[in-house]
C-alpha cells in the first residue's frame, strides 16, 4: 500500500494565498466577483483512491462503469447528469462507451479544457473530435461549447457565462458558489498538466472565484476549468493506460509525481493538487511506479 499517512499539507484561503503566493488574481480576472474559496486545498502527502489495474482494457471497463453509475445516480437524484471531459485519451476510452440507458439525452457536457479554435475542426477541436467518436453515437445534444474564436480571455468569458446560466438544479454550487459536477474526467500531461493548467504558470493560481481561465501556454491559446472546479466535481476521475515501444510504462513518472512523490508542488506538478479529491486508475505498466497493491475493476468503480 501506499508508504506514508495521508496528512493534509495545508488549507489555503485565498486571503492567505493572495499575501504568501505571486498573484493569484491577475487584471484578466478582476472581472470576475471575488468569492472566498476556503475549501481549496493542496495535498503533499500521496493521494488515498489509487488503483493499479493489470491491463488497459481493466481501466477501459471502469471508467465506462463510473461515467453509466454516476449518470444513473444523478438522474435519479436531480434528473439530470453534468460531465466534464478533456481531450486526448479520454476520448480514445470515451468512444468504446456504448450507454446502457438514454442517459445521454439527459446529460450536460462540458469541457475541463479546449483549444480556442473553429469547434468544427477535427484535428485541433476537442468537440469535434467527442461528436466524431461517440458523442453523436450517444445522442448527446446539450453541450456547453466555444464560440470558436481565438481570442483566449474572451472565450473563457463567454465559456464561464454559458456554465454560470445553467440552473442550478442541473449544475449545483458549492457554499462557494463554484459548480458541482456530477463527474469529471481529467487528463494528466507527461508535465503534470490538468486541463491546460501548466507547470509554473499563474493559471494555476487563479482559486479565488473564476471557473474558467485563459491559458497561454500554446498558440492558439485555450480555456481550462480553473482548479476549484476540477478539486469540487462530485467525482474526478484520473486515468492513465497503453503503452508504446518510446514509452513501454506510459506515464509511470508522471503518475508517480502525481499520486505519490512529497517534494512536488502543485504549482511545479498541477496533477498534485488532486491528490485528495480525485480517483487514479491505472494499468500495471502507467502504475509501476508507484507503491500500490494490484486492484480490481470491482473496487476501482465502488471507489469512484
Amino acid at each position: 500500500m501506499i508508504r506514508s499517512a495521508f496528512q493534509i499539507l495545508c488549507y489555503l484561503s485565498i486571503s492567505w494565498c493572495c499575501s504568501t503566493i505571486n498573484a493569484f488574481v491577475t487584471p484578466d480576472h478582476q472581472r470576475h466577483q471575488p468569492i472566498i474559496a476556503k475549501t481549496t486545498i493542496l495535498y503533499a502527502a500521496p493521494a488515498k483512491k489509487v488503483h493499479i489495474l493489470p491491463t488497459e482494457s481493466d481501466v477501459t471497463a471502469a471508467v465506462h462503469q463510473i461515467v453509466e453509475n454516476a449518470a444513473k445516480e444523478a438522474i435519479a437524484t436531480k434528473g439530470s447528469f453534468s460531465l466534464a471531459i478533456p481531450g486526448g485519451s479520454v476520448l480514445k476510452v470515451l468512444s468504446t462507451l456504448d450507454p446502457s440507458s438514454d442517459w445521454a439525452k439527459k446529460t450536460t457536457l462540458a469541457f475541463v479544457n479546449h483549444k480556442c479554435v473553429d469547434i468544427t475542426d477535427v484535428s485541433s477541436a476537442i468537440e469535434a473530435q467527442a461528436r466524431e467518436k461517440f458523442l453523436s453515437r450517444w445522442g448527446l445534444t446539450n453541450i456547453i461549447s466555444l464560440d470558436g474564436s481565438t481570442d483566449g480571455e474572451k472565450e473563457a468569458a463567454n465559456y464561464e457565462t454559458k456554465m454560470r446560466a445553467i440552473p442550478e438544479s442541473t449544475l449545483p454550487r458549492d457554499s462557494d458558489g463554484f459548480p458541482i459536477f456530477d463527474l469529471a474526467l481529467v487528463g494528466v500531461g507527461n508535465d503534470g498538466h490538468i486541463g491546460s493548467l501548466y507547470p509554473n504558470r499563474g493559471e494555476i493560481d487563479v482559486v479565488d472565484g473564476p471557473w474558467t481561465v485563459a491559458a497561454f501556454m500554446k498558440d492558439p491559446p485555450s480555456i481550462s476549468l480553473t482548479l476549484p472546479v476540477m478539486q469540487r466535481a462530485k467525482c474526478t476521475v484520473i486515468s492513465a493506460a497503453g503503452q508504446s515501444i518510446k514509452s513501454p510504462n506510459g506515464k509511470a513518472d508522471a503518475m508517480r509525481l502525481a499520486i505519490a512523490d512529497e517534494s512536488v508542488t502543485p504549482k511545479d506538478f498541477p496533477a498534485s493538487s488532486l491528490r485528495g479529491s480525485a480517483v487514479f486508475i491505472l494499468d500495471a505498466p502507467n502504475g509501476s511506479e508507484v507503491d500500490v497493491d494490484l486492484s480490481t475493476v470491482e473496487k476501482a468503480v465502488a471507489d469512484a
